[in-house]
């Protein structure tokens, strides 16, 4: 790899925010080199700044994972393969709310303030908030893959390989 792609290898894997000089010694580069390809990066709204105790740092751009998440979905899996993932993460948060007795995500967090509830118990709740989370956003991003799925077969192009039917879009006048 060269330098540009090790700063973006670093820089896109990260999930909490790390300043240039971090990225720079992980990317082996020097941190004006590192500087240059984070800016860029950030122009180009693969990252955030943001500013911490270590100065400005750079993390991956949240809207544009998440796009990212959602093309790739649309990409490598059919309408029949999302519906079902929807269908498992809803059998999955369903039986959530059964083993402990609630209606939604937030009664779930609230039952951390039960007195009742042991140590373990406790851990075992906040894991289970943190996947019901996940599958939250997940579900999202499915859901937006086949919307996706939907418009570009409209279109007549092919999500999978990237060809329009059409040709280029005419534009309008």
């Amino acid at each position: 790899m060269d330098a540009a792609d090790r700063v973006r290898h670093v820089a896109m894997t990260r999930t909490t925010p790390r300043n240039a000089g971090w990225i720079a010694q992980e990317a082996d580069v020097s941190r004006d080199t590192a500087v240059k390809y984070l800016d860029r990066m950030a122009n180009q709204g693969d990252l955030s700044i943001v500013e911490t105790a270590d100065g400005t740092c750079y993390k991956p751009d949240d809207v544009t994972q998440f796009l990212h998440e959602v093309r790739t979905l649309a990409e490598e899996q059919s309408v029949d393969e999302l519906t079902n993932e929807l269908r498992v993460i809803g059998d999955e948060i369903d039986s959530w709310k059964s083993a402990y007795a609630v209606n939604s995500l937030a009664e779930l967090r609230q039952s951390l303030a039960r007195d009742e509830l042991s140590p373990t118990d406790r851990r075992d709740r906040l894991e289970i908030i943190e996947e019901w989370e996940y599958n939250i956003q997940i579900r999202e991003a499915i859901q937006l893959a086949i919307s996706l799925q939907s418009s570009l077969t409209k279109l007549d192009a092919d999500p999978r390989t990237g060809e329009n039917g059409l040709g280029m879009l005419q534009q309008e006048s």
